[in-house]
């Protein structure tokens, strides 16, 4: 009878260590299968992200300098957080794995390699500023929208007045040019009352068009300006000439028009002189 209960004790005991050891088991298996998952996660979104950056490269041509260097900042940022993850399950992986996350990161190298290039590329060739994107209003001018491309621009434009380098300005004075242009073209065809209003909004640009020499000098080095002094001189009056004669040619087309449009285009043609000249002195036509 000692036997027997001896022998029971000892098979309790056995099944017993052996549903611990059951349990034991268990337990590591959900958690290799949730470690798996994971490392699989990290493996997936490195993936992804890889992918993302290579079809982006040449997009950066379309970019301005702030958003690029912006842009630049937040993906190195992120290549850091999905390297980290991956390498955190790097002993979790088989070879085949390893090895196709070496592939990522190269892919990842050349193509913040080609992002940059694509981006010297662009700004040897277009000599883009930091702030405004060219956005070629006079291809979609028409006689029925002209008075709106002109409110756009303006509003667009002067959103940033105050950030913008010499390269901006340079290329808003160039789709000015344009813009104006392309209204000599459809001029015939604009309503009187159209007119009178796209007058205004070429007197807002005359008053706030020149770009505040002082800041820029801070913002990109006294001597960098100094160097292009004789050429920002020439074109400041180059385009005071400019923005006075398109005020004035259209100041003529309203009266041209032979209609009455409100006492409105007749104050501002008044205004004419003494905005182009408030141009280049700072002053601001919202306070006028």
């Amino acid at each position: 009878m000692n036997n027997q209960n001896s022998f029971l004790r000892t098979l309790g005991f056995v099944l017993l260590m052996g549903g611990v050891a059951v349990a034991n088991t268990g337990c590591s298996q959900a958690d290799k299968q949730e470690i798996s998952a994971e490392s699989d996660q990290a493996y997936n979104d490195m993936t992804t992200f890889v992918n993302d950056v290579e079809a982006k490269t040449d997009a950066v041509g379309d970019e301005m300098k702030a958003d690029y260097e912006r842009e630049t900042a937040q993906l190195k940022a992120d290549y850091q957080t999905k390297k980290a993850a991956v390498d955190k399950y790097a002993d979790q992986y088989d070879d085949n794995r390893r090895q196709e996350i070496d592939r990522l990161n190269t892919r990842y190298t050349t193509a913040v390699e080609q992002r940059t290039t694509a981006w010297n590329n662009r700004t040897t060739v277009g000599e883009l500023g930091q702030y405004y994107k060219p956005m070629s209003p006079a291809a979609q001018l028409t006689a029925a929208n002209a008075r709106t491309t002109y409110e756009k621009f303006v509003q667009n434009v002067k959103s940033n007045q105050e950030k913008y380098d010499i390269n901006d300005w340079r290329n808003i004075n160039a789709e000015w040019r344009a813009l104006d242009e392309a209204y000599d073209n459809v001029k015939g065809s604009i309503p009187a009352k159209d007119l009178a209003e796209i007058q205004k909004e070429k007197l807002k640009y005359a008053a706030f068009k020149s770009w505040d020499k002082t800041k820029i000098r801070a913002g990109q080095g006294a001597d960098a300006v100094a160097n292009k002094a004789d050429d920002v001189s020439n074109e400041t009056a180059d385009e005071r000439s400019r923005a006075g004669q398109a005020i004035s040619n259209t100041a003529s087309d309203v009266k041209e028009a032979g209609k009455d449009v409100g006492q409105g285009a007749a104050k501002v043609g008044k205004k004419v002189g003494g905005a182009v000249k408030d141009v280049f002195d700072g002053k601001d036509d919202d306070k006028k």
